[in-house]
Order: C-alpha cells, then sequence, then structure tokens
C-alpha cells in the first residue's frame, strides 16, 4: 500500500468515526468537508468540520454557526479552538468522539448566540464563495470538486432549510432571540434595565443572585458545606475517641512489658527451682549428707579414743550421726534404683 493510499485509508476511518458518532452528517465536499446539525436549548446549530491537506495528522478545524459565547470558541470567527479533544489531537483520535464530546458540551450546556446569520436568498451564492475562498488550500482536482460538491449541496441545504423554517415558524424566521433556558429571566427586562444590566456591576451581581440556576448551585453549596461540617464533627469525635483508645493502648503496653518482666523473674526462679529438685542433684545432695555423717562419725570417734568425751555421750553423738548417715545412704541408693529404672524405660 502507497503512502497515498495509507493515508486515504486514515481519512475514510476517522469520516466514517464521525458519522458513527453522531447523527445528521452531511458531506459538503469530498474528504474536506462536513457539517454536523444538532439542536440546543431550543435552538438549531451548524457545526462545520474542515480537513486540511495534511489531516490527520494535523487537527481537524471546527467551525460553529451560528457564533455562540463559550470558552472554546472564538467569538470572532466561531472556529472551536480550546476543546480539550482539539487541544490534545493526535492522529490517533478518533474523530467522531471528538466532534461527540463537543456537541454535548454544547447540548449540556446551552450556549448564548452573540452572533448570527439570519437566512437569506443569497446564502448558497455566500456558501459558494465560502468554499471557493477555501479551495486554495486544496489542489486543484480536489478544489474542483469542492466547488461542484459545493453547488449541488448548496441546493439541498437549501432545500432542508425550506423545510425546516417555514413561514409559520415565527422563531426561525426572525433574528436569534436570546436562549430563555440558560437565563429565563432575561425576557422579561426592559431595555434600560438590560442597559443597567451591562453597566452596572451590582446590578448584574443581584440579577445573577436571583436566577434559579444560581439559587440551586447556592443550595447545593451550602448543602455540601453543611456535609462537610458533619463530616468534621464526625472526625472531631473520632479523633477524641482514637485518642482515648491510643492511650489505653499505651498502658496496655506498659502493663505487657511489666508483666513481662515479671514473667522473666518467675521464668528464672523456675529454672533455679527445677535445677534443685532434679532427681540426679538430690541424689548428689544425699551422697554428700551421708559422706558429712560418716565424717561427723569418725570426728565422734576420734573424740572418744582422744579421752574428750566419755563413753555415754560418745555412744550417744556417735549413734545419732550413725543413723543419719544410713538414712542419706538408703534414700541415695532407693533414688538411683529409681533413676537407674527410669533411664532403662526411656524416661
Amino acid at each position: 500500500m502507497s503512502a497515498f493510499q495509507h493515508r486515504l485509508h486514515q481519512i475514510r476511518r476517522q469520516i466514517d468515526t464521525l458519522k458513527i458518532f453522531n447523527d445528521n452528517v452531511v458531506e459538503v465536499s469530498e474528504l474536506t468537508e462536513f457539517c454536523v446539525h444538532f439542536e440546543s436549548g431550543g435552538r438549531n446549530f451548524m457545526l462545520t468540520v474542515l480537513l486540511g491537506l495534511h489531516f490527520p495528522n494535523e487537527r481537524p478545524k471546527l467551525i460553529i454557526s451560528p457564533i455562540i459565547q463559550h470558552h472554546w470558541v472564538n467569538p470572532t470567527t466561531g472556529e472551536i479552538e480550546s476543546a480539550p479533544g482539539l487541544v490534545n489531537y493526535s492522529p490517533h483520535s478518533d474523530l467522531g468522539r471528538v466532534v461527540q464530546a463537543i456537541i454535548r458540551e454544547f447540548e449540556r450546556f446551552p450556549p448564548q448566540v452573540i452572533k448570527s446569520q439570519s437566512p437569506n436568498p443569497t446564502s448558497n451564492a455566500n456558501s459558494a464563495q465560502v468554499n471557493v475562498s477555501r479551495a486554495h488550500h486544496y489542489p486543484p482536482l480536489q478544489m474542483a470538486k469542492s466547488l461542484d460538491s459545493g453547488t449541488s449541496s448548496g441546493a439541498s441545504n437549501s432545500a432542508n432549510s425550506s423545510k425546516e423554517t417555514s413561514p409559520h415558524d415565527p422563531i426561525k424566521l426572525t433574528s436569534p432571540r436570546i436562549n430563555e433556558t440558560s437565563f429565563p429571566n432575561l425576557s422579561t427586562l426592559s431595555l434600560d434595565e438590560l442597559k443597567q444590566l451591562d453597566n452596572d456591576p451590582e446590578f448584574f451581581d443581584d440579577f445573577i443572585e436571583e436566577m434559579s440556576v444560581v439559587q440551586q448551585l447556592n443550595e447545593e453549596l451550602d448543602s455540601m458545606i453543611n456535609q462537610v461540617e458533619n463530616i468534621s464533627k464526625e472526625n472531631e469525635t473520632k479523633e477524641t475517641h482514637l485518642v482515648e483508645l491510643k492511650r489505653k493502648l499505651s498502658d496496655d503496653v506498659t502493663t505487657l512489658k511489666h508483666l513481662g518482666e515479671k514473667c522473666d523473674e518467675l521464668n528464672k526462679k523456675y529454672l533455679k527451682k527445677t535445677e534443685e529438685y532434679n532427681p540426679q542433684h538430690i541424689r548428689e545432695l544425699l551422697q554428700i549428707a551421708a559422706s558429712n555423717a560418716d565424717s561427723e562419725c569418725e570426728r565422734h570417734v576420734e573424740q572418744f579414743l582422744n579421752s574428750k568425751i566419755d563413753v555415754q555421750t560418745f555412744l550417744q553423738n556417735y549413734t545419732h550421726s550413725k543413723k543419719v548417715s544410713s538414712e542419706r545412704k538408703a534414700k541415695e541408693e532407693r533414688l538411683g534404683q529409681q533413676l537407674s529404672a527410669l533411664e532403662r524405660a526411656g524416661i
């Protein structure tokens, strides 16, 4: 596929998206100019879509008629310049979606007309002249097609306009009126009041404040303020509760720390007692005690042999020490047998 055929394919795809996402699309000039008719606030508008020589690599040119007051629209030429879809336009954008978003904006918020073109018998001639003045942007063959299609479409547009602007429809035969949907109170003002509205800022502010739309917005704003205040109070209440929970948590942490220290201390005591009451340790203590008792018996014998004590005292002390030694040896022997049995049992 050649570069020309590829570009032609891209243009036709963009035109298809224009016709898919929008109603009342009229092709004025083949591949270069289209008109999209729509209604907003009880008034008919026409959005002209002009595709330049470098489209789709460059953004299309969109012109609204009649000219309206909107921050997207150039008030002199009616060209839509700052719509988000146009500002962010790229070769990958969909022309149909861009136009659809612009039309939806005007349908949701009916704009005020600041300049209109009253219908007259020479509208077709003016249309042809516009096409001729625009023809220098296109190659000679395309210019011929534009003029030819402009003439034929002028007739069809004239027929359509004759159907839409019947003699029994005074709205379309007279000059455009102020959009009563957006500014319902303007129709009740006199010429002097309108001049005062234009010249007196205070009167203008009072008029704006009395509008139902502004009053509704103020009511919504008051409602949102009350809602924010309620949420703020609720947050303050929760903050107090949160501080209380934080304080309680801090106390619990301190208590847990003390309990942990006490647990460590008791665990040390438990380990010490475990060592003290270990059967093997008890057996060793019994062996030491029996040995001490035997030493005591030998000391009593030595004292008696050295005539340091009499017979009665010797017998009494020796008998007692020997008895203690025998008891401790018996306990140690029995405990040793029990430990051996447990060891053989694998316990």
